[in-house]
């Protein structure tokens, strides 16, 4: 036993002795394992079945390309730090072993980039993808084996141009010179392939990543990571140093130079300390006219009582919106559920006051008050929807259409490019926020609309003075302190809405923002967005990191519009709810009862329960919030309803991202019209509410 220790310890050694020249392809492929088999990193493939082949032939492209230089970049480096003879020159028992490891390394790190491709079109169920790019893998790693034999038959000895071409020419066998021209080509068309791909993300990510789309983009950001890093490391090397072994001979010792990638992360902690490096500022554009007083909750209450048709005892339905957190699925059944309110009951949007929205329920909340502001077109909106089983009507299906894009690729193009570069080469590059609003901003032409709906417009004109639009409250958090962030059509008056900050107030004076930067500031998903920072140098992070419902919000709202207008209004509370793993228990339509009991965690209990229970009390405040939402709409005569998603054997749950199945979007459009978790029997009486007499 202690004998195979032994071999196994030194086999090991020998192990990090090869790995060590070639580890920057060997930790993208990790890093890249660790990422795209992760439950977001499935989010990639699963748009790729529906899209048009180009994507297809990208994604097939892209894989290969990470996998190839995942070979090259290894080969290279082992030969300069070994020489062409890979080691065979050294004494044994070093010089068979490896060598071998030499020879086995670069090819398993390029299979390892196939099976990584693979296993994730697997975990997406994307099998129709899936066994083609098994076979190319395999071809990739046959060609491999048989590469230097077809090498020395075309080249080997053939004279000029195509031994030069093919085969290692006079000089030090551990240096650049003696490489093939061919080496050298694949060497600086990588480099420069990097900075031109660099360059494009820079100047248009949102086309760089429509282009390409979401499953690509990855695998083509990993391509280019591999030929920067290893060049770094290359040109730390100091040649060949040896360490003798104690016994032993000699062997070379790989540890030349500095440490690059240790340097690299210390360059990053470092330069994060500098605020004017940061590239995370919120966005904001010219104010279109000199800074005024912003109209109070109290004036746009009286705005909404004015137009609002009266029911049954001159009172009039006085609607305020929650809709939760949850990425681009709570975007688009938010969008999917108000659109379809409103196609179904036409004075739905008069009797609405305000929706309070957190993360994605923000951008489904701001898409369809767009859509009933009145400053876009319906001429040619519905033809661009996806024709369905399912009939829909304008609103729902124009908030379908501009939400079916895929705002994941531009995200991760610019964070794997330029938002990377930033980290240690701090120029002002984009980041990947701006990539997302932008991308937020360019669905509305591609749905059918004009181009400038969110472009160029700021947040507060989505609200003129000559026609009533339902008012948005849009939520974030403010790192610093915890506390709630707003940004809506009025001031957030501080004696309603408690310990809570106003966007507009944090914003550099005499600017404004975009409906699409309002909408990030409360969906800035951990780590998919950055943190944004503020004029002050503080920070907005996603609104669920609050409250993951907008209830409490809500609940100011609706206390507000009970005290100024008292019996003269019906409180009606709609809470859009989109997590399938909550049960009816969790958001009770009867009476409250007592909470289920999930399973035990006892999983490493004693180190992750502080941060469970951070977790899980954040997820259990917003299921207070929404409780006491209800109990309010009920203590003053008002009516409550809930529309939520719910898991069906046989479906996937649809995905967090910025980017839907087809599968889940239809999921979302059958589930508001089906009894499987009562949203048909809540449609139904909630139309009946808005249009009783």
């Amino acid at each position: 036993m202690l004998e195979m220790i032994a071999k196994g310890w030194q086999f090991l050694r020998d192990l990090v002795t090869v790995v060590r020249p070639c580890r920057f392809s060997a930790l993208v492929v990790a890093a890249g394992a660790v990422l795209l088999l992760s439950d977001q990193g499935r989010e990639f493939m699963l748009r790729l079945p529906a899209e048009e082949l180009s994507k297809a032939v990208w994604f097939d492209l892209c894989v290969f390309l990470w996998a190839f230089q995942s070979w090259y970049w290894a080969r290279l480096m082992l030969d300069l730090a070994f020489g062409r003879d890979r080691g065979a020159g050294l004494p044994p028992p070093w010089s068979d072993r490896l060598h071998k490891l030499i020879v086995l390394v670069p090819r398993v790190l390029a299979a390892g980039s196939y099976l990584v491709a693979l296993v994730a079109c697997a975990f997406a169920g994307t099998w129709a993808l899936a066994l083609p790019l098994a076979i190319e893998g395999i071809l990739f790693c046959v060609f491999l084996v048989w590469r230097t034999d077809l090498v020395s038959a075309l080249g080997g000895g053939a004279p000029g141009w195509r031994r030069s071409l093919l085969s290692a020419r006079e000089g030090d066998p551990k240096g650049l010179g003696a490489l093939p021209f061919l080496s050298l080509f694949i060497l600086g068309s990588s480099l420069a392939a990097a900075a031109g791909l660099t360059a494009w993300v820079c100047a248009d990510a949102v086309g760089f990543g429509w282009t390409l789309g979401a499953a690509a983009v990855p695998f083509l950001g990993f391509s280019m990571l591999v030929p920067v890093g290893s060049f770094l490391v290359l040109a730390a090397r100091h040649g060949g140093r040896t360490r003798t072994g104690d016994p032993g001979p000699s062997v070379p010792d790989t540890r030349g130079g500095y440490p690059v990638i240790s340097l690299l992360l210390l360059l990053a902690f470092a330069l994060s300390f500098f605020p004017a490096l940061d590239n995370h500022g919120i966005r904001t554009l010219p104010a279109a006219e000199p800074a005024s007083a912003p109209a109070s909750l109290d004036q746009a209450l009286d705005r909404w009582y004015a137009q609002a048709p009266r029911q049954s005892g001159d009172r009039a339905n006085f609607i305020v919106v929650a809709a939760a957190d949850g990425g681009l699925r709570a975007a688009y059944w938010t969008a999917t559920t108000l659109g379809a309110i409103q196609d179904q009951a036409g004075a739905f949007n008069s009797q609405l006051f305000a929706i309070t929205g957190v993360s994605g329920g923000s951008l489904g909340a701001a898409v369809f008050v767009t859509l009933v502001s009145g400053q876009v077109s319906f001429s040619d909106g519905r033809a661009r929807c996806r024709q369905t089983e399912t009939a829909v009507g304008r609103y729902e299906c124009s908030g379908q259409a501009v939400l079916s894009q895929d705002f994941l690729a531009p995200t991760v193009a610019a964070l794997l490019f330029p938002d990377l570069m930033q980290r240690f080469l701090p120029l002002g590059f984009p980041d990947r926020a701006r990539a997302l609003e932008q991308s937020w901003e360019r669905a509305w032409r591609r749905a059918g609309f004009a181009a400038d709906v969110w472009t160029d417009r700021g947040f507060r004109t989505l609200w003129p003075d000559g026609r009533y639009v339902p008012s948005l409250l849009l939520i974030s958090t403010h790192v610093e302190t915890g506390k709630r962030v707003i940004a809506s059509s009025f001031a957030a008056d501080a004696k309603v809405f408690r310990d809570a900050y106003d966007l507009y107030a944090l914003i550099s004076p005499g600017s404004d923002i975009r409906t699409s930067t309002a909408a990030h500031a409360s969906a800035r998903f951990p780590y998919v967005s950055p943190a944004g920072t503020l004029a002050d140098g503080t920070h907005l992070a996603d609104g669920a990191y609050f409250e993951d419902f907008g209830a409490q919000t809500a609940r100011e709202v609706l206390k507000a519009g009970v005290a100024r207008w008292g019996q003269k209004i019906r409180p009606v509370v709609i809470l859009i709810s989109n997590d399938p793993k909550l049960e009816e228990g969790d958001l009770p339509m009867a009476d409250p009862k007592e909470p289920r009991r999930p399973g035990r965690e006892t999983w490493a209990a004693e180190a992750l329960s502080p941060v469970r229970a951070l977790l899980h009390a954040r997820e259990a405040r917003g299921l207070l919030a929404a409780s006491e939402l209800r109990a309010a709409a009920e203590e003053n005569g008002g009516k409550y309803f809930q529309f939520r998603l719910c898991r069906e054997a046989g479906h996937p749950d649809p995905a967090l991202g910025w980017v839907l199945s087809v599968e889940s979007e239809d999921l979302m459009r059958r589930q508001l019209r089906s009894d499987a978790c009562g949203n048909a029997g809540q449609l139904t009486s909630l139309l009946e509410a808005l249009e009783s007499r």
